[in-house]
């Protein structure tokens, strides 16, 4: 079977069409974005999720360039192809984190159509070349002009751990967005792309009517590959991948997703892939951590600190629907913008109380936030949490659950005294990221009916049921008495899979685990 062209690392609309690879169409959300929902408006979305090729999309749409999109959805949608001066602002170019080099690289983007219009003007700031660029294009072609600013943030992000730094590239982004406010009769559609809102841009708080359609349920598909586009559009690579590596095509879906399924970008709850893994899973033909390994997340290690995260902050978090719309500056805590960055993502929203129950989405990146933050938040040693999560595979592929706990009992004797567990939380918390790391399926605080089992791992023969105490005084039998005083084992008795009862005590002096004890229920 002939191998398909995935575009790795392309994000040019034009290229991935004329030189043949593999495309998920997403023009009819282009076509309703651009016409039926307003003339202005910002998206959120994760790092390598798409938003350059969208952006790239919508330059070519507007452009007019009817040829690219033969065959295509909007192909049979749009039927007056007309146009548009389209000014295309990469951001992600300005990356520096010196303002002056920020400023010249921007200048560059501005001078390349000016050239293009035969209007330079460099005795204005960025903002007024802007704005004669506008107005110039506008009288040039009689059609109101396309404005993309693609990575808007990227900048800020960049010296997100430098008050000074920042403050100088916002005041220079005031200067280049301000006249936007004022240009309306000029612009027929307006489109910024990032990770977050930052307070004090003018870029908010000038365009009236920017809508932040990040969490719209009608955009929820607009970048990644939904569920339903991944086995209709991938369903032979789907089965060429499976047999190399000897499994059905069903069992490699059920493995293509526990990795890199799971995001939810709104209360729709529509089941997103992370493209960046699938496009190179198919290139390379081989399951990989792709996109928490594409970039070292700097910024994100950055904002963490800010707010004092620890590793075990992550799972089972409730906010409010409208928090979600606050700007980077005013957030209160980390929850958001990991979010936001696709390291958390919706597991639950409460339609009623309009809250979100935010989690971890997938294996790729509960494994990426193991590897990046247990040495920033646990343990200060990579080589001691890689061979906690090698034991821990190891004895779980065996059906092992005492040499786990022997391993993580050692790995917890070694924490320096800041940093071990303090509470049953933090336990918790460490069991369940080691145990979906290595792809053993793992809930904390689960209810029933009589009470909140601690621990349920559901591993491939076995399920087991963990109930954890941290006290002086409790023992083992006090945690497995419980675990049949509660009921907890009664949801699995149906299930196929053995059962075991596992008690464990936690000394809360030297917080590590002081003993077990494993029944077979």
């Amino acid at each position: 079977m002939s191998r398909r062209r995935f575009p790795v690392g392309v994000q040019d609309f034009e290229k991935i069409i004329k030189e043949g690879f593999v495309y998920v169409d997403k023009t009819e959300y282009i076509y309703d974005l651009a016409n039926h929902y307003g003339d202005a408006m910002f998206l959120s979305r994760p790092r390598r999720f798409g938003k350059s090729l969208l952006c790239s999309t919508l330059r070519h749409y507007f452009l007019g360039h009817k040829e690219l999109f033969k065959g295509l959805a909007i192909d049979k949608l749009e039927k007056n192809w007309t146009e548009y001066p389209v000014f295309h602002f990469d951001m992600s170019k300005c990356k520096r984190d010196d303002v002056a080099m920020v400023s010249r690289q921007l200048e560059k983007q501005i001078l390349d159509y000016e050239k293009e219009y035969d209007c330079e003007s460099p005795d204005l700031d960025c903002g007024g070349r802007l704005e004669n660029l506008i107005e110039t294009a506008h009288k040039l072609t009689g059609n109101r002009a396309v404005l993309i600013f693609d990575e808007y943030d990227s900048p800020i992000l960049n010296v997100i751990d430098d008050p000074e730094k920042m403050k100088e590239i916002k005041s220079l982004y005031n200067s280049f967005y301000g006249p936007v406010k004022s240009m309306g009769d000029h612009l027929r559609f307006v489109l910024l792309t990032g990770i977050t809102k930052f307070s004090q841009m003018s870029i908010f708080s000038t365009i009236n009517n920017l809508a932040n359609i990040s969490m719209d349920e009608s955009w929820e598909g607009l970048c990644g590959i939904t569920a339903q586009e991944l086995e209709s559009n991938f369903k032979d690579d789907i089965t060429q991948l499976a047999r190399k590596y000897k499994l059905t095509p069903e069992e490699m879906l059920h493995r293509l997703r526990d990795r890199y399924d799971g995001y939810h970008f709104g209360p729709g709850m529509i089941d997103v892939y992370n493209p960046f893994s699938i496009v190179n899973t198919f290139s390379r033909m081989k399951l990989d951590d792709y996109w928490f390994s594409s970039a070292t997340p700097s910024a994100l290690i950055k904002i963490l600190d800010k707010y004092n995260f620890k590793l075990t902050d992550i799972e089972k978090k409730r906010v409010y629907a409208s928090s979600f719309d606050q700007p980077f500056d005013s957030m209160r805590s980390s929850l958001h913008i990991l979010y936001q960055s696709g390291y958390l993502t919706i597991k639950d929203y409460e339609w009623e109380d309009e809250i979100y129950t935010l989690g971890i989405p997938n294996k790729e990146v509960y494994s990426g936030l193991y590897n990046t933050l247990m040495p920033h938040y646990l343990s200060p040693s990579e080589d001691d949490n890689t061979s906690l999560l090698m034991s821990v595979q190891r004895a779980m592929r065996d059906d092992d659950i005492n040499s786990v706990l022997t391993a993580v009992q050692s790995y917890l004797s070694s924490l320096p005294y800041d940093l071990g567990v303090k509470t049953e939380l933090d336990f918790e918390a460490i069991l369940k990221v080691l145990f979906d790391c290595v792809g053993i399926k793992t809930n904390t605080e689960v209810k029933n009916a009589r009470g909140r089992c601690d621990v349920v791992m559901k591993n491939r023969n076995t399920i087991y049921v963990l109930e954890l105490k941290i006290s002086t005084t409790a023992t083992v039998d006090d945690a497995l008495a419980q675990i049949d005083e509660k009921n907890y084992l009664i949801p699995y008795w149906n299930d196929f899979r053995r059962k075991v009862k596992v008690g464990v005590t936690v000394d809360p002096e030297s917080r590590t685990i002081k003993e077990w004890k494993t029944v077979n229920a």
